[in-house]
Order: C-alpha cells, then structure tokens, then sequence
C-alpha cells in the first residue's frame, strides 16, 4: 500500500537566522505533529512519522533523505525498502522576507502480507482501508504556518 501526500508550510525566521534554518531540517520539522527522532548526520536526515492506526496502535514510518543544495534546500527521499513501514520525505525549502517556505512530498508504503484466502485478503483490504484513512487524518492536521523560536 502506498499513501501520498503533498502538502506546504511556512514559518516565520528572523532574516539572519533564515538561512541557517533553511539547512536545519531537524530543527524546522520537528514543529510539525508525528514526527519523532529527527536527526541530520551530515547531508543525511532522519527521522519517524508516527500515528496511530486501527489494529496496529501506533504504527511508525521511519524515513531517510538527503539534503542538498545552495540557494535552497532540496530534500531527496532515500528507499528504505527493506522495511514492513516506511516513508519517503522529499521537497523544497526556500527563504523569502523572513519567512521559510517549505514544499514537501511524503509518500508512506505499507507492506502488509497478502491473504492466501479470500477471507485473508478482504482482511487486508479492510485494515488497508482503515491504515489510509487515519494516516490520511495526520497528514491533514499538518499546520500550514509554524513559528519558531
């Protein structure tokens, strides 16, 4: 299963410190809800986006980008593909009058085993379903304006 998502925020920085912010991604998403543990080690970015999700409880999508760029930040997903749950977190991040402005895809895959029986797999189509809508319910609680201190 796989769920996208675009989305763009924006959050207010004082212009001297707006660059410095554009290339601080663990700083800058961790005000957004759901994600957990973002780290950067180098030019790599880390992190999880977690909800809760019917059968499962809370479900966790770990995700990996590389940051790149010079004028603006660019985020490019890494697969994970060896994961059960995983998400690809990519976009753009440009400073403009003390204002960051963020445009991002995420992409969450969900490997769930396929049902040898048609009772199996109408299972797996219901908890699909149910996955999807509440991750989809996350994903729209994503602010569009964040400020920072």
């Amino acid at each position: 299963m796989e769920l996208e998502h675009r989305f763009a925020f924006r959050l207010a920085a004082p212009p001297e410190k707006a660059r410095d912010l554009l290339f601080a991604p663990e700083r800058v998403f961790s005000a957004l809800p759901g994600l957990e543990g973002l780290k950067r080690e180098g030019d790599r970015f880390m992190g999880r986006l977690c909800g809760e999700a019917p059968i499962f409880g809370k479900v966790c999508f770990p995700f990996e980008s590389r940051l790149h760029g010079r004028e603006r930040a660019e985020l490019e997903p890494i697969p994970l593909e060896a994961e059960s749950f995983w998400a690809e977190l990519g976009g753009v991040g440009e400073a403009e009058r003390g204002e960051l402005r963020y445009r991002v895809r995420l992409v969450l895959h969900a490997h769930l085993p396929a049902g040898e029986k048609w009772g199996g797999r109408a299972l797996r189509r219901m908890v699909e379903a149910a996955l999807a809508r509440n991750l989809s319910r996350v994903l729209a609680s994503l602010p569009e304006r964040v400020e920072l201190g």
